[in-house]
């Protein structure tokens, strides 16, 4: 195998961004008694939903930094709490933001066969992270995993000034790792940032696509579980 180094999209892609903070979301549900706190009966699903819905859209705005870091916090529970019709929702938004941001970080639960693959992957190869996180919030992801021992160059898009797909992010941490492109390959699990934004540096990688979703993109290798990596390096 040619490779050297392997870059890693960190949410959805190994830490389970999706299982942490449903469950996150669900304890301040309870917490702030959400169900009962609208003009009309709240539940569950909706209310995870809801945030779905918005959050999507408003990261997508940040990628294309049509929004920052901060507008992203605040904006997204403010948003909820309106559309859901909670009193007081911009109060409300900001505390229930410091909380989350404060309690999401902190669960470790990994993607399914992350583990066996990086411990499978430390010796052979050099290992790297390259995100859209921040890095206050990204650290303690890791730290409460347990994965900071995998990883040589930790690469965010709050400490660069630049997100993926952008090029600069990328060969920012080519750079940082000492690689070269033809001796590196990226796997994510997202197209818009993963993907495209390895393809824009003829990056070689690997599409994680857990839920097999539906698209039109060409793409080297797409996977549905980690485990399959097991057979690819």
């Amino acid at each position: 195998m040619k490779y050297k180094h392997i870059f890693f999209d960190l949410d959805d892609t190994l830490w389970d961004f999706s299982r942490n903070s449903e469950e996150t979301l669900l304890e301040l549900f309870d917490r702030y008694e959400l169900a009962s706190a609208g003009e009309q009966s709240i539940s569950r699903e909706t209310f995870l939903a809801t945030y779905y819905s918005i959050n999507q859209e408003l990261w997508k705005q940040y990628r294309e930094d049509a929004i920052d870091h901060q507008s992203l916090r605040t904006t997204r529970f403010e948003m909820l709490f309106n559309q859901l019709a909670i009193p007081e929702a911009k109060n409300l938004a900001l505390r229930f933001s410091k909380d989350y941001l404060g309690i999401a970080p902190t669960k470790p639960h990994l993607c399914p066969f992350a583990k066996e693959l990086l411990d499978y992957l430390q010796d052979k190869y050099q290992l790297h992270i390259i995100t859209n996180g921040f890095p206050d919030i990204q650290s303690v992801k890791m730290n409460s995993a347990a994965l900071d021992g995998y990883f040589e160059v930790v690469v965010t898009s709050g400490s660069t000034g630049y997100k993926k797909p952008a090029p600069q992010i990328f060969e920012y941490a080519l750079q940082e790792a000492k690689a070269q492109i033809s001796e590196s390959i990226m796997i994510g699990d997202s197209l818009e940032a993963d993907i495209v934004g390895a393809q824009n540096l003829a990056l070689d990688h690997v599409f994680y696509n857990p839920t097999q979703k539906a698209h039109q993109k060409e793409v080297q290798q797409e996977i549905k579980s980690l485990q399959d990596l097991l057979h690819f390096f």
